[in-house]
């Protein structure tokens, strides 16, 4: 009769892979960065660029930028350091130069809503019940 709480699984025989588990969380952030650039890659722009003012980072990589810094959970100064500091990861982004906080908090304004919800959605997806 399995403990109450513990379900019918007997976790003295439970099987851990500790050096796939170790591997994943030192790969973590660029598994997750892969991951959502795909996807941030198979949907539409989220907006058309303006043809007026100063050339504006792309609306791909800005996006893919802004999950990052949502799952991070840095703030927009953060995410600009993090990425002065790690120049691979802004490469893997997609963007040729470090945009600033206040671009950074521009972008997240236009984001309609609608579109990271949907992305919300399809990144979360394989991780719910059922899904």
């Amino acid at each position: 009769m399995p403990r109450k709480g513990r379900g019918d699984r007997n976790w003295r025989r439970y099987e851990r892979d500790w050096k796939g588990y170790e591997r994943y969380r030192r790969d973590e952030g660029n598994l997750f960065l892969a991951k959502a650039k795909s996807l941030v890659d198979s949907n539409p722009d989220p907006w058309t660029p303006q043809k007026l003012g100063q050339p504006p980072y792309p609306p791909k990589p800005m996006v893919t930028l802004l999950l990052l810094k949502t799952w991070l959970g840095m703030d927009y100064r953060s995410i600009s350091a993090y990425l002065r500091a790690f120049q691979e990861q802004r490469v893997k982004i997609g963007l040729e130069k470090t945009p600033s906080h206040a671009s950074i908090r521009n972008h997240m304004l236009r984001l309609p809503e609608a579109y990271l919800r949907r992305l919300s959605v399809q990144l979360t997806k394989p991780h719910q019940k059922g899904g």
